[in-house]
Formats: C-alpha cells, sequence, structure tokens
C-alpha cells in the first residue's frame, strides 16, 4: 500500500512478543490482538503476520496491485474510492484503489489485514460473500478482573467503590496505559514494595489513589501496587474503549478465566479454519 494521507497513530502491529521480558523488552503487538486475528484470517495470512492498527482520524491509503482486504475492529465507516465497505468481511480491490475512513461510530481501533492477489488481476471492487461477524465486542458488560497480589491495600470501602461505580478514561491514557477516572481510593499503611513483573491487563494503584490499567505498550517491571488483573479474554474489548468512555469491573475467578480464553481460542481455530476453506474453494470457483 502506499500512503496518500498519514494517520493518527497509523502503525503495523503484530501479535504480542513473548520471551524477553527478562531483558525488559515488553511484548508489545497489537492492543486488539482478537480483531487483528480475525483480519488475518479472513484474507489467509498467517496468524502472526502483521496488520494496520489505524486510529481516527486514520490515515488514506493506495493499493498499487490487486490485494484482498478485511476490515475488522472500530466502525469507522471504512470506504474503498469513496464507496463504504462492510467489515469483517473480504473484500478484493484493483490496484489504484484508495482506502480511507469517514467518521468514527463505535470503537477505538481498526485493523487492516491486507494480501496481494499475485495470481489475479481483480478490475473492480468486489465483496466476497462470507463474513464473521464476532459477538461482544463492543459490549458494555463489565470488565472481567482477577483479584492481585496488592488487593487487600486499599479499604473495604475502596473495594466496593471499585467494583459498584464507573471509571472514565482519561484523555491522557494511551497504548502504554489507561488512566482512570474516579474518587481516590484509600489506601492501607503498608510498606514500599520491590518493583516487580507486570502485564497486559494489570491494574496498578498510583499514590494519588488513582489507578491506571496497563495495556499493550506496558513496561516490564512496576512498583505500584498490583490491585487486579483484567482477564485475557476481556482484553481486546477494553482495547476498543478509549479517552471519554466509561467501564465498570467485576471480580471473577481463574477458573472462568482460563475457560473464557480456551473460548475465545477456540472461535479464532474455527473462524481460521471456515476462512480457509472458503477463500479455497474461491480459487477453485475463480480458475
Amino acid at each position: 500500500m502506499k500512503l496518500i494521507k498519514k494517520g493518527l497513530l497509523d502503525t503495523w502491529q503484530g501479535l504480542p512478543s513473548f520471551g524477553l521480558q527478562h531483558e525488559g523488552i515488553p511484548p508489545g503487538g497489537a492492543m486488539d490482538t482478537f480483531s487483528l486475528q480475525i483480519a488475518n484470517a479472513l484474507v489467509g495470512n498467517d496468524l502472526y503476520d502483521k496488520v494496520l492498527e489505524m486510529h481516527f482520524p486514520a490515515g488514506v491509503y493506495q493499493f498499487e496491485t490487486s490485494t484482498l482486504l478485511a476490515i475488522c475492529g472500530a466502525d469507522f465507516r471504512a470506504c474503498v474510492d469513496n464507496v463504504e465497505v462492510p467489515l469483517n468481511q473480504p473484500i478484493k480491490v484493483p490496484p489504484g484503489a484508495i482506502f480511507s475512513c469517514k467518521k468514527p461510530v463505535s470503537g477505538q481501533r481498526v485493523y487492516v489485514a491486507t494480501r496481494t492477489l499475485h495470481d489475479e488481476q481483480v478490475s473492480r471492487v468486489k465483496i466476497l460473500p462470507w463474513s464473521m461477524n464476532p459477538e461482544n465486542v463492543f459490549t458494555d458488560e463489565p470488565i472481567r478482573i482477577l483479584c492481585g497480589r496488592e488487593w487487600d491495600q486499599i479499604k473495604a470501602c475502596s473495594q466496593q467503590c471499585f467494583l459498584s461505580r464507573p471509571f472514565g478514561i482519561s484523555p491522557t491514557s494511551n497504548r502504554m496505559g489507561y488512566q482512570l477516572i474516579q474518587e481516590p481510593l484509600k489506601i492501607l499503611p503498608s510498606q514500599n514494595l520491590i518493583s516487580s513483573a507486570v502485564t497486559a491487563g494489570t491494574i496498578q494503584l498510583l499514590p494519588s489513589g488513582q489507578i491506571v490499567v496497563l495495556m499493550a505498550g506496558h513496561q516490564t517491571t512496576g512498583g505500584y501496587p498490583r490491585l487486579a488483573h483484567v482477564i485475557s479474554a476481556d482484553l481486546p474489548r477494553l482495547a476498543q474503549k478509549g479517552p471519554g468512555d466509561s467501564l465498570r469491573f467485576t471480580l471473577t475467578d481463574s477458573m472462568t478465566a482460563e475457560y473464557e480464553w480456551i473460548l475465545v481460542q477456540n472461535y479464532l481455530q474455527q473462524v481460521r479454519n471456515v476462512c480457509t476453506l472458503k477463500l479455497s474453494q474461491h480459487r477453485f470457483d475463480h480458475h
């Protein structure tokens, strides 16, 4: 793709790269790994291929070759040659076609996966007749959390507030972490902590009594109390929230967190299997 107009924080992102945290290198990767994998599956890419992560206002790009395209995640009213195209559905676009996004409708991040069609010359935009429409991506259901090692460092009344009142997401939030806005939590007297490992979804308690949820660009260690951890299955849903949005938390247990993660992985495997079959049938029919 050729860049026509630069967008806000458009970057190529893949899945997190684990294994180097002990050397101070964070895993990084896409904020919403679920949408990234759906997009890659729809065009027949490898699970680990990078896609374009876009925020609004988004960039404008031109395709230089015949391309298979999939747009997942947030709804920014994506267009090809100024004609609106659907989310979660593979689309063939011809050389010279221009991709743009008109306005944000829901969500915070769009994921665009592409694959060059080496054996086909596309002459017009063609939407292929299957789609994957994942549910519960933009729901207002509470974000599920597990208690952290320092959960008991806030008073019982603050624990109750944490779980019963909504938090706002601060405009200063970014890929490193979401700063949440609420009445400061009341902290019990405690000793200073030794800096310890953190990960995406770790909820840290700041000295001010406010909290921050670490996201994809998080550091590898931190010295603030770890009140809780967002379960992995809910991180993509949290990633599609942004400044001005509100959210609530609810406690769950490790068995539920593991079960929900397995459900997500099974669903993604089913999507990959179905898309592989559909693309194979389409290529056979085309030839």
